[in-house]
């Protein structure tokens, strides 16, 4: 239930306030909503660039990837990652994750003994654990912008759609109040000083 409003000049300033620091507030809240998107747009896009090109390095791998099931080298553990560098940005208020690195281990081989994709198997392992943990990384900006944007819009929409609205309305009703005192208070007067020049007229 709305709160009642008094109808005064005081609470017609009062609301007047109000209403301009909404209507201040209201754009730059809304500017900094539309800039949340664009970063949201473009990390959800990031994000699925990553994951085509997780997709593209490893079909440009099938043909030898297959000689895998033809040999007795061990591949299994060859590449393992041992951790993933991560920083924080602080993009319009709002924290985000930001890649830096991967780090690998590689277990060791003889240069000899291996054949000769041995080397560039490393490299794709390497290519596509980078562009995973870009991706996920990407993932995790692209949940914390949606959150961000569902919370600044929650907000836009509280001003645009019920204070701004509610404190015209506020005004408008103060604003008819006041004026309807105003002009009772003159046809009082009129009604006032009529008699009294009526009473005067009586007693001449």
């Amino acid at each position: 239930m709305a709160a009642k409003i008094a109808l005064n000049k005081t609470a017609l300033k009062q609301s007047r306030d109000k209403l301009g620091m909404y209507k201040r507030y209201l754009p730059s809240l809304d500017l900094k909503r539309q800039q949340l998107m664009l970063e949201l747009q473009k990390a959800r896009a990031e994000k699925e660039s990553y994951m085509q090109k997780i997709d593209n390095r490893l079909t440009q791998a099938e043909d030898w990837i297959g000689l895998l099931a033809n040999t007795d080298i061990q591949v299994n553990g060859l590449v393992k990652v041992t951790g993933i560098d991560e920083s924080e940005q602080n993009l319009l208020g709002v924290t985000l994750p930001l890649y830096l690195d991967t780090h690998f281990s590689v277990e060791s081989y003889s240069m000899l003994a291996t054949p000769y994709w041995v080397d560039a198997l490393i490299k794709t392992l390497k290519e596509v654990a980078i562009l995973r943990a870009k991706a996920a990384i990407s993932a995790k900006r692209t949940a914390i912008l949606e959150e961000a944007v569902r919370k600044i819009t929650q907000r836009v929409n509280l001003f645009e759609k019920r204070l701004i609205p509610e404190t015209n309305s506020d005004i408008r009703k103060i604003k008819i109040f006041l004026d309807d005192s105003d002009r009772a208070s003159v046809i009082r007067a009129k009604f006032a000083k009529k008699k009294t020049l009526s009473r005067i007229g009586s007693g001449a």
